[in-house]
């Protein structure tokens, strides 16, 4: 009985130090991809006004809607080629070359639609919630046609949605696979020491508003 319930604390440990492993890696992953949108903003406000902006919320270069709204996306459909999650069941299984190609360019369109949907719920939702409980208009699009309350528009939602299919095809694989092949220890001693950094910066922005 004592060798069972030994045996049972550490595999109940292992898988524990598992999912630590994990939400360690992912967490890493979702803020590099808010850098990476952090630094696409940044410099898309460069080209268009000559001026460097102060882009998001935080003080840290980051913007965590477009990481989130990408590991979203991922965690639901997987990437285009890939399809998993709610996609699942249209993976190719054709046998023929029309089943094949149909079943991709479906696959591809309700990829797209989900990455025209998943940012647009994001902007929508953290812009009315910075903007009725914080009195603080991070963006708006009050200036777009085809705008909902400024927070959303028709145009910027297609442009995510063609930058998300874009990125999630050819680029987020290889980032993904960059932090998942590094050292345990070292992923989750980075994603600690990032996420005591993220939380402090929110607080302090918080207490500014």
């Amino acid at each position: 009985m004592r060798q069972t319930g030994v045996k049972e604390g550490r595999e109940q440990k292992k898988e524990q130090e598992f999912w630590l492993d994990i939400l360690a890696r992912y967490f890493l992953l979702t803020m590099a991809l808010s850098f990476i949108g952090w630094g696409f903003e940044t410099l898309l406000m460069l080209l268009m006004t000559g001026k460097l902006h102060d882009q998001g919320f935080m003080t840290l270069p980051f913007c965590p809607i477009y990481g989130c709204s990408l590991m979203v996306t991922y965690l639901l459909l997987g990437t285009p080629d890939e399809g998993k999650g709610l996609l699942k069941k249209l993976k190719i299984d054709g046998k023929t070359r029309v089943q094949i190609e149909d079943a991709k360019a479906l696959r591809y369109v309700v990829y797209f639609l989900f990455a025209f949907l998943i940012p647009s719920i994001a902007e929508l939702f953290v812009g009315w919630f910075f903007d009725q409980f914080f009195d603080t208009r991070l963006w708006s699009y009050r200036h777009l046609s085809f705008n909902l309350g400024g927070y959303v528009c028709l145009s910027i939602s297609l442009c995510w949605a063609v930058l998300i299919f874009l990125f999630m095809k050819f680029l987020f694989m290889p980032i993904k696979r960059v932090f998942f092949r590094l050292p345990k220890t070292a992923a989750r001693v980075a994603a600690l020491g990032l996420l005591i950094a993220t939380i402090a910066d929110f607080a302090i922005n918080f207490i500014k508003i």
